[in-house]
This record gives C-alpha cells, structure tokens and sequence, in this order.
C-alpha cells in the first residue's frame, strides 16, 4: 500500500501543468507511444537517442493555452454557404403521408367511417451514389456529397410526384449555373388525359407546299417521357414541357451553349422559336435517342397490346407502353466478363432513332372519308398535269437494337501512299493530280460514310468509330470495368461492372453534338425575285369579236407606237 501511495504522489507531480496546459507525464505518455508506434532509429535499443526523440516532441508538439485560442474558435462561414445548409436540411425531411377517408353507410342507422394512412413510398431506381463510383472510371461524375444530396433529391421529388421508371440522366454544363436532369415515365396532371394518334394533318394548299408534321402525343415517340431540370440538389425541379418536331429540326440547325437559365431566350442564327427551356428539351430528345445504349441481350423491345374493339367511337385514351425492359435470358459470359464488350458489336442502341422530320414514330394513316376520293380525283383531272417530279423516298425505319458499330463514322482518315523511285516525273504529276482532286472533294457536301463502305483491309484509309471503348481497373478481373465514350456527343458514356451484370450511361457535357468539320450556320434564304412586268394588250372591239364568232381571223390591231408616227403626217 505504500508503494501505490508513493506512485500516486509520483504520478499527480508529474501531471502538474504549466502557464502553456503542458504536463511532464505527458509529455513522457508521447514519448512511449513514439517508441511503440514508430521506433525511429532502433531508439528501443539506444538510450543515447531518448533525448533526440525528447527535443524533438518539445520543437514539433501541439501547445495548449493562449497560443491556441483561435484553433478552439469556429471558423466563420459566409452567409450563402449556411443558406445552403439550411436547404439541404430539406431533403432529410419526409413528405406528409396520404390520408384517405372512406364513410360507409350499411344500414339507416349505422355509418361506418374509416380513415387510412397511406405513407409516400419511395419507387426503385438506380442509387446514384453506388453508380457515381463507376462514373468515375469512366472519367466524370459527381462530388460524393453532391451524389449524395442528389440521390435524397431525386427520391423526394419521385414521392412527391408519383413518378415511374425515374433515371439519372446527367448533368449540363452551362455559362452561369448547370443542370441536373432526370427522366421518368411521362407525367400526367390530375386534370389532363392522353388519346391515341389521330392523324390532323392538313391537306397542302397548293403543290410545293409543305405542311408542318404533327407532333406526338404523350406516351409515344419523344413525348414518351418527361425530363426534370435543377441547378443543385437543393433547388427546385421545374418540369419541361413536350417537344414538336419544329423544334428538332430546329435544334439540328444552331449551336448555343446554355446558360443556366430556362427563360433565357436563345439568340442564334437561324433563329430559335422558344427560349432556352425548349432549346434544353429538344436537345434532351435527341442526346438520349443517340447515346442510351446497352449490352447486346441486356434490354428486351415491348410490344403495346392491342385493345381495339372496334366498338367505342371517338378518340380513345391511350395506354401507356414502356420502349423497352430488361431480359430475363440476359446472361452474360462469366469467363468472359466485361473484356467480351470491349467489342462495340456488343453495345445497342436503346432508344428509338429521330426521322428527319423530326418524329420518332411513323404518322399514322389518315383514316378514309366517304367522299373525298371523289373530291380528290375530280380536283386532279381539272389540274394540268405538271412535269413529272422525283418524289423524295421514305426514310427507312431503324431497328430498336441496332449496334453502335453501324453508326456513322467520326472521320476517316486517308492515308498517302509511299512513292516509288520508279514512278519518276509520273508520281509528281499523279500527286498534283489528287491534291487537286482532294480539294473538289472538300468542297463537295460532307456525307456521312457507313462502316460497311469501305473494306476493314484498305491501306489507305483508316476509319474511326463513332464509339472507343476501353476496360479499366483490370488487376482483378472480377473488379474490371469496360468503359464506353461517344465522340459524336462528347460526355456520354456508358460502363459495364461485375461481369457485365451491372451496366448503365450518364451524360456529363454542354449538350451539343460535335460536328465531322467546322460549325457553319445556315445561310439566309435567297433574296426573292421581281416580279415580271405586266404586258399590256388593247381590248377586243365588237368588230373583233364578229370575225372570231364566224371562224374568221382578226385583223391584227396597230400597236400605240405605229400611231404615234401616223398621226404626224396626217396633220402635216
């Protein structure tokens, strides 16, 4: 008891502190985990160096006290950032449940009321924090806590909402502020209701004339979804409207970056009917039609089942139909895993492709009247019949799952072939000959080359895909990922993980294609024509008309200049 008593009046001494919080006991408790830990220079073994390790500690150590007073204090933070604070405080919080009261009367004298509490159920959908990690092989992706605040967004905005089939689509860059986008089955309104296609288009009111394409309703072809856009997690998702084919062919013809604002009007040449909400939904329309792709095998088409009856007259509210769903005969090679789909045979598209005239579907046939074939034929025997003109023919209709291989090409690059020492003068004058050739060719139209016409075996030209793809982390084949980037749009990659069992795509760019060769905006239309001069002719006098009626001649009339000159000479 008298040795413990000892060590305690031992221990307290050397626990006594100075003016600065430091203590002996201490600074010897540091002193003993550094040889624990570390052991720098065998010190366990060498006394001699126990007063290094001492001075050291006392130069390098933290100092308790007055020296440290501002360390202790929190750090100011500006008022924006504890705004954004608050507002990510938002998204933890659950939205209210749904109450439903039902009264029931079963006899005269007893009412049964029942209320039921219904809370919000959250839909399924890709985690945007465990897909941001694959992201990142791909070379984008999101801050961790932005991908976080991302994912509690999405989820409240789904809950709200009631949305389906709700996907990250990705982020836009633009000047002032971005945007986050995200896809869903498209949403309907309490009070708004979606009919089947009834083909309303106009006849033309004259040859040469075209009629603008009607635009498709919801649940079919580009309207088939809905895009919401918001600048940061915290923010508000504002819900863009339906696109026509006006406005992607319009959006075909300019380049214009975005600025962050939805009602910021697009200025370019040609000019953009709408402001930047509508130029950001057509541009959404035809990134994903170009660049939602998937493994061979992994998606499957769905045909829309066929409920007419032929009895309901009217129009028909329509049903929706999603494109396509996964596979249940999706295997992929196990031995194989994601190396197989370093192959671009084995990436398809997903999404239907855009006609020109800016539709995703066929119009529909417009249904026969009885009367006007009639009407139609009389009005073509009283036309003249016109020159005969080559009609434009259809354009052909893609398949769903086509691979990305078929695409267009990016560029093909031609290479010079070596001169020969025995072609002389001869090889001189070939290659002026297809220098000068080359330059015709440039300034002919830029047409877009298919993979299938030129031969893979052609030493002189060398093509580029459309697509590279790539694997990455390949140490453990299990952990391996195959990567796959558009150059047509740049930002849009897909990735195949763990066995090419877990696959997606994002987009992470400003949202323009990249052209073959440099942007030139359209020219304006031609200036129009004069008019041709009205040639004046004198009217038919009643002799005139005598001579026509009995099969006769007229006798020609003599023109305003004859009697200008005859008239002199009379008077003369």
């Amino acid at each position: 008891m008298a040795d413990e008593a000892v060590f305690e009046r031992v221990k307290a001494f050397l626990m006594e502190s100075d003016s600065t919080g430091r203590s002996t006991y201490d600074h010897l408790e540091e002193i003993v985990l550094q040889l624990l830990d570390e052991n720098a220079g065998d010190i366990a073994h060498h006394p001699e160096k126990f007063a290094e390790v001492s001075s050291l500690l006392k130069k390098n150590g933290f100092r308790y006290g007055e020296e440290s007073l501002p360390s202790k204090m929190a750090t100011p933070l500006p008022a924006s950032r504890i705004d954004q604070f608050s507002e990510n405080k938002a998204l933890f919080t659950k939205p209210p449940p749904e109450v439903v009261t039902t009264i029931e009367q079963p006899t005269p004298f007893t009412t049964v009321t029942t209320t039921t509490v219904k809370p919000p159920v959250a839909p399924r959908f890709s985690s945007v924090v465990h897909q941001n990690q694959l992201w990142r092989y791909c070379g984008v992706g999101l801050p961790e806590q932005e991908a976080f605040l991302l994912e509690q967004s999405i989820t409240r905005l789904a809950m709200q909402k009631k949305l389906e089939e709700v996907r990250f689509v990705g982020k836009i860059f633009g000047t002032r502020s971005n945007y986050l986008v995200v896809s869903s089955k498209r949403f309907v309104g309490e009070t708004e209701k979606v009919y089947e296609e009834v083909n309303t288009m106009p006849k033309p009111p004259r040859k040469k004339v075209e009629v603008d394409v009607q635009l498709e309703p919801a649940y079919k072809g580009l309207n088939r979804l809905s895009y919401w856009v918001a600048s940061s997690p915290s923010s508000e998702w504002t819900l863009l409207g339906d696109t026509t084919p006006q406005q992607i062919n319009a959006a075909r013809k300019v380049k214009k970056l975005f600025t962050g604002d939805l009602h910021a009007p697009v200025i370019c040449s040609p000019a953009f009917d709408g402001d930047e909400s509508v130029y950001l939904r057509a541009q959404l329309s035809r990134l994903l039609s170009a660049t939602y792709i998937s493994p061979s095998g992994a998606l499957e088409k769905v045909e829309p089942e066929d409920d007419d009856d032929g009895k309901k007259k009217g129009p028909k509210e329509a049903k929706y139909t999603p494109a396509t769903r996964p596979s249940k005969e999706y295997a992929p090679d196990e031995e194989a895993g994601v190396h197989a789909l370093l192959d671009l045979e084995q990436w398809t598209h997903s999404e239907g492709h855009i006609f020109e005239n800016g539709r995703q579907t066929k119009i529909p046939e417009k249904p026969e009247v009885e009367g006007e074939e009639e009407e139609a034929k009389e009005e073509e025997a009283d036309e003249e019949q016109p020159e005969e003109e080559v009609e434009k023919p259809e354009e052909e209709e893609k398949e769903l799952f086509l691979p990305v291989k078929k695409d267009y090409l990016y560029a093909v690059i031609n290479i010079p072939k070596e001169p020969s020492p025995e072609d002389g003068d001869d090889a001189d004058a070939g290659e002026e000959e297809a220098a000068e050739e080359g330059e015709d060719k440039e300034e002919e139209e830029n047409k877009p080359i298919e993979d299938e016409e030129i031969a893979d075996d052609d030493p002189l030209k060398k093509k580029i895909t459309a697509w590279t793809s790539k694997a990455v982390n390949t140490t453990f084949k299990k952990h391996s990922v195959a990567v796959v980037r558009s150059l047509r749009w740049p930002g849009a990659v897909a990735f195949a993980a763990q066995g090419a069992k877990l696959w997606g795509s994002v987009y992470f760019g400003n949202g323009l294609k990249k052209t073959d060769t440099a942007f030139t905006p359209v020219p304006a239309p031609p200036i129009q024509k004069e008019a041709p001069d009205i040639t004046e002719v004198m009217d038919a006098t009643a002799a005139t008309e005598k001579l026509v009626l009995r099969g006769e001649e007229p006798k020609e009339n003599d023109s305003e200049d004859e009697k200008e000159e005859e008239e002199p000479e009379e008077e003369a």
